[in-house]
């Protein structure tokens, strides 16, 4: 008699240890495997498959389907099933004769995600009296059994798996698989996953929440949810149906702080409207081959800062000038939290004085402390009059024109690689990094190309007396003009240099003030401010 998930999963020297040692929790989810395996299922059970699949009866093929796909909530149990699928494919595998196979999870290319998930498969083969037995050999990441199985826990990277052969591949949350780079890699790990199991006959198993209409995940619920006919089963439930623990007010809490964040992470539906901002080619045409330009003579310059507290995000500045019809991003510098706020203000007014820039434009945090603060150094703090999404959207078509010039700044093409857009309830598209994610500089580069722009709006032909940000009016371009420009010039690196001298002075004064244990002032100074902005980011 061949012994079956449910059969695995009730036996508390197999599978049924740890999370799964009292099953009632876990009712939904074994009426999900039985269906997986094609099992029998009770009225109960096929009420519950016809609803979750959208098809019109349970008609499984013989020992199952070969590929299945649970689109579902969050806190739904989702990584704690896939970790029990592995393990069970793994330790009822027969002896493997002719090389190496594989029962693997692929997760998020994050650590933390990884070590996660392996660390749910591990833990049960240590909790079950059979099943530990089998472990010959154990690694930080890889399980070898007495079968010639491995069972392992890899990051959603393509290259990572190619040449393997699998009996069993899970992937968990399949629609955040994303690379290093932030650029979307779900549809690719997906074509390589298929070869693996190609000779073996095995089974892949996708578990993942919902996002975006688009990508590997929305394909797969476009063409095979809701068809009788279909050899891939795709099963789409809220999490309170698969998980009926979740807290009645956690519940209400999610719904409550983002309407829409609880429609895809609680009922495990797709967000409407919501796509990449930025095409990737499109963003790379962009680039430059270098890092930063110094400040040139007879350059005019513009700055734009996107303040933090020092507790979470980082502190950016970004400058930068036109030529011609094109921006150009000379630098991008960022001070990752923590920080002295008062310290950075300093380092950044050195930065901006050898620029020749007086004059910086931000966004409205904080109140006003970042005023405050940058004029203790000369230096002007104006509120920029587009928000966040408006600034990315005044980005887009300069990008698609390739008309800005980036520097080759990882992080920050990392984090316009990931902005996403979706349209708002009022009908306003919105422009954000995605869940987990920060846009520092991105938001930066975003304000520094909106003043460019403004500027040339305005007629500034981009060579000026004084601080560019000032958008004073060109000199004619006459041989006293050039001579006039020259002679300004002069004295205006005197200034700077003056200015970064006294900068210098007040930034070691602020630090050694900080170090010494005194912060109370500072976070007086943003403590109101700080609420104010986290009101502000919970409005928007």
């Amino acid at each position: 008699m061949t012994l079956s998930i449910l059969d695995a999963m009730g036996d508390a020297k197999l599978l049924g240890v740890g999370p799964f040692a009292d099953l009632a929790p876990w009712k939904p989810w074994l009426t999900f495997c039985a269906a997986a395996y094609g099992l029998e299922l009770d009225a109960e059970g096929e009420a519950l498959f016809c609803k979750a699949t959208d098809r019109s009866t349970y008609a499984p093929p013989p020992g199952g389907w070969r590929e299945v796909v649970a689109i579902v909530g969050r806190q739904a149990g989702k990584t704690r099933l896939a970790s029990a699928l592995v393990a069970f494919e793994a330790a009822l595998a027969p002896p493997c004769l002719d090389g190496e196979l594989y029962a693997l999870l692929l997760a998020q290319d994050h650590k933390a995600a990884v070590r996660t998930a392996f660390a749910y498969i591990a833990a049960l083969f240590e909790a079950s009296p059979l099943l530990r037995p089998m472990v010959v050999t154990k690694t930080s990441d890889m399980l070898e059994l007495s079968n010639g199985m491995r069972v392992a826990a890899y990051p959603c990277r393509p290259a990572a798996i190619r040449g393997l052969r699998a009996r069993v591949l899970t992937l968990d949350e399949l629609a955040f698989f994303r690379s290093s780079e932030m650029l979307p890699i779900d549809v690719e790990a997906l074509r390589a996953v298929r070869p693996t199991l190609a000779t073996t006959g095995g089974r892949l198993i996708v578990l993942s929440s919902p996002y975006g209409q688009s990508g590997a995940l929305w394909q797969l619920h476009r063409d095979h949810f809701g068809r009788d006919d279909s050899l891939t089963l795709v099963w789409q439930a809220d999490a309170p149906t698969m998980n009926p623990t979740l807290p009645a007010d956690y519940l209400a809490r999610m719904q409550g702080d983002d309407p829409e964040a609880y429609r895809s992470e609680v009922l495990g539906e797709f967000r409407a409207g919501l796509s990449t901002l930025l095409d990737p080619d499109a963003l790379e045409a962009c680039v430059a081959d270098r890092l930063e330009l110094a400040p040139a003579k007879g350059l005019a310059y513009s700055a734009f800062v996107d303040v933090s507290a020092g507790r979470r995000d980082a502190f950016t500045v970004a400058i930068g000038r036109r030529d011609g019809e094109r921006a150009i991003v000379d630098l991008v510098r960022a001070w990752p939290a923590p920080f002295n706020p008062s310290g950075v203000v300093a380092e950044c007014a050195e930065l901006l004085a050898t620029y020749r820039v007086s004059r910086v434009r931000g966004d409205r945090f904080a109140g006003e402390w970042p005023r405050e603060a940058f004029r203790a150094h000369g230096i002007s703090y104006d509120v920029a009059e587009l928000d966040r999404s408006a600034l990315y959207l005044a980005l887009l078509p300069k990008v698609q024109s390739a008309s800005i010039e980036l520097p080759d700044d990882r992080e920050l093409l990392r984090e316009l690689r990931g902005l996403e857009r979706r349209r708002g309830s009022s009908g306003r598209d919105r422009v954000d990094h995605p869940p987990g994610a920060h846009d520092d500089r991105a938001n930066a580069v975003a304000g520094l190309v909106a003043m460019l722009q403004s500027a040339r709006a305005r007629g500034d032909c981009g060579i000026t007396i004084g601080s560019v940000s000032d958008f004073s009016l060109p000199l004619p371009m006459t041989e006293r003009g050039f001579e006039a420009r020259a002679r300004e010039e002069e004295r205006e690196a005197d200034r700077a240099l003056l200015a970064a001298d006294a900068a210098r002075r007040r930034a070691m004064d602020r630090s050694a003030w900080w170090y010494e244990g005194s912060e109370t002032r500072v976070l007086r100074e943003l403590g109101h401010a700080m609420q104010d902005n986290a009101e502000e980011e919970a409005t928007e």
